[in-house]
């Protein structure tokens, strides 16, 4: 277990758990999750690309949604199932980009290829889809982030329109805010996108390098980073979290990590990756293969393995109090823990 004590906080790394999977028990590309009421996860695969000329196989692809346990510790983890599937017929993903979950536990996932939102119910079958192409109020291009407020309206990353639009759960405009650039307010492809337990919104200005904050009517409030690579820097963040303390996290893609601030925008520490040894999964198909086996045995240094690849998601389990970041590239999820009333032994100087 790794543990680490920071500005006044401590976490403990956790476990890892996935693996990548085209269907079924594991990720392909995970790009989004959300938490239900019972903790269990909704991960987004995104699915594979291919190059011109292969066919088009939607099996292969795997885009989808599907619903796991990330379990306390390793070995409890659990697949409950998945719905969807690759393709650009209703109830199909092409570019699925995240969802969300309301009150009642109805789905929204959002896909920027199709600029559709489809609504799926809490037994996993699809209700309606809903999405006009445009710039105008009510419309938009590249849908990415969404999240459900307290009254269960969607606030939804509108991202070539660089703005964030507000919609009933049915689909009907309601209001917008944000325009294009880089002042106070304004966004360069916006991304994902979180509220705070008081209804602050926080929106991952991502080809700004940054994240800003709004009051729940829209409002600019402050931002969190600039661009770069170094302490408290981010290269093309892709999603935020908030947790009940107000600590912020930041999925930093393009610098392989997760960058944390307190509430008032001061970075204090970076998560890069601690998964030392396979989730159960991948255990269980690496084990299986003894050329694989032997492969890892002459890996001269294997700490590359343990690091986050280009995260795109994170979110933060309140009733468990643990940061849970999906790690992409290496189609798994990894897990700490934020701990309460940890203090170090004594020592005698």
């Amino acid at each position: 277990m790794v543990t680490r004590v920071v500005a006044g906080r401590t976490y403990d790394f956790s476990h890892a758990m996935g693996r990548g999977a085209v269907a079924g028990m594991g990720f392909n590309y995970g790009n989004a999750m959300a938490l239900d009421d019972e903790g269990k996860v909704y991960v987004v695969s995104r699915g594979a690309e291919f190059v011109t000329g292969v066919p088009w196989d939607r099996t292969a692809r795997g885009a989808r949604v599907g619903k796991f346990d990330v379990g306390l510790q390793s070995g409890e983890e659990d697949y409950h199932g998945d719905f969807g599937r690759t393709g650009s017929g209703y109830g199909e993903f092409t570019w699925p980009t995240a969802i969300a979950l309301d009150s009642r536990g109805t789905m929204y996932v959002t896909d920027e290829w199709l600029n559709k939102v489809s609504v799926w119910n809490s037994n996993w079958e699809l209700v309606t889809e809903w999405g006009v192409v445009g710039s105008g109020e009510g419309e938009f291009d590249g849908p990415a982030g969404v999240i459900c407020d307290a009254e269960d309206n969607l606030l939804l990353v509108d991202s070539r329109n660089h703005r964030v639009q507000k919609y009933t759960g049915e689909g009907r405009y309601l209001t917008s805010f944000g325009a294009p650039g880089s002042g106070d307010g304004e966004f360069n492809t916006p991304w994902g996108i979180t509220l705070d337990e008081e209804g602050y919104i926080y929106v991952v200005d991502s080809n700004n390098d940054r994240v800003q904050k709004f009051t729940p009517g829209g409002q600019y409030v402050a931002q969190f980073g600039s661009t770069g690579s170094g302490r408290g820097e981010l290269n093309r963040p892709s999603d935020v979290a908030v947790d009940p303390d107000g600590d912020v996290y930041v999925c930093d893609w393009g610098n392989d990590r997760v960058q944390a601030y307190d509430a008032e925008g001061r970075f204090f520490t970076s998560f890069i990756g601690d998964a030392r040894e396979l989730t159960p999964w991948s255990a269980q198909v690496v084990n299986v293969n003894p050329e694989a086996i032997k492969k890892r045995r002459e890996v001269k240094d294997i700490q590359q393995e343990w690091r986050l690849a280009m995260p795109r998601a994170v979110d933060f389990d309140a009733a468990n109090n643990r940061l849970i970041i999906m790690d992409t590239q290496r189609n798994r999820i990894q897990i700490y823990n934020k701990l309460k009333d940890y203090t170090s032994p004594a020592r005698n100087l």
